[in-house]
């Protein structure tokens, strides 16, 4: 580990370092029906991002609701210090969250957790699957790759992108995801927009399809069943597969010890180990999870 990148708090977890933000809402639109994205501007963790890390929001200063919330980064612009979250409306804080205006200001900790890590060779395929509210990371992922791919001489379309949820309204980040220039593939459980059918479907036939010479690497954020199929399909082929876990993650920082996740611990008598997905993920090895 590099130790400009992270620290350790007295949990004794690696965390990236992070930063506690008075940020001001630069602007607050709706996406889709009940989708929201939030500009803000927080100069120090736009340039500190990574795709797969998320933040802290707290609502306000009063006690309702009173613990912060994790919000999966959406989009960070390092040159004009801003960062950006993607939600949907659902619950008292996220109903609450959406009267926000801009000029209004909200207490942000981050960037937190454990991000995706990638490379960009001849032969890496990148193949990013977004499961419903799991899209901002994805996109954010998209985003990054995007741009190395472009920096290098690279054809954006090499990049596989996978956005499936369970109607064509509860589909979000499209219109990024459309701007980026990626193969983008959209999947309905109903059919009313793109394939009718699973996201695990899409990545089978994607799967079958690329060269033998390709070498395809899988990411994915999404509800856990989502996640548990992809990763059933693809470990007994041995493919490297880095999922984003959808949990709640009351701290955000491996204090409260609230998001344990199983995983795979070979020094353990007992083969596994509980560890903390806002410190030491969100984002795993499939390999390493027990389902």
């Amino acid at each position: 580990m590099n130790s400009s990148q992270y620290y350790w708090n007295n949990t004794g977890l690696p965390q990236h370092r992070r930063f506690e933000v008075d940020a001001r809402i630069i602007t607050h639109s709706q996406t889709r029906e009940d989708a929201f994205e939030l500009v803000l501007e927080a100069p120090s963790i736009a340039v500190s991002a990574k795709p797969g890390q998320f933040m802290e929001i707290l609502f306000g200063e009063n006690y309702s609701p009173l613990l912060r919330r994790p919000f999966s980064i959406y989009h960070a612009d390092p040159e004009a210090g801003t960062i950006s979250v993607l939600y949907r409306r659902h619950g008292s804080f996220t109903s609450g969250l959406k009267y926000k205006s801009p000029g209004d200001h909200l207490s942000l900790i981050g960037p937190l957790g454990r991000p995706f890590h990638y490379e960009i060779s001849d032969l890496f395929k990148p193949i990013l699957i977004a499961g419903g509210i799991g899209a901002p990371p994805i996109s954010f992922l998209a985003e990054r790759l995007a741009a190395n791919y472009r920096n290098s001489g690279k054809n954006t379309r090499e990049i596989i992108v996978i956005n499936a949820a369970r109607t064509g309204e509860h589909l979000i980040g499209i219109s990024t995801l459309t701007a980026l220039q990626v193969a983008l593939r959209l999947v309905t459980n109903d059919g009313t927009t793109g394939f009718q059918g699973t996201a695990l479907e899409v990545l089978q036939e994607v799967l079958v399809t690329l060269p033998e010479s390709a070498k395809p690497q899988i990411f994915a954020c999404g509800p856990m069943p989502m996640l548990r199929s992809i990763s059933d399909s693809v470990v007994p082929l041995s493919l490297p597969c880095q999922l984003s876990i959808e949990t709640s993650m009351p701290c955000g920082i491996g204090t409260c010890a609230g998001c344990p996740v199983a995983v795979r611990d070979t020094s353990n008598d007992y083969g596994f180990r509980y560890a903390l997905a806002c410190a030491e993920g969100p984002v795993f090895d499939a390999a390493d999870l027990i389902w």
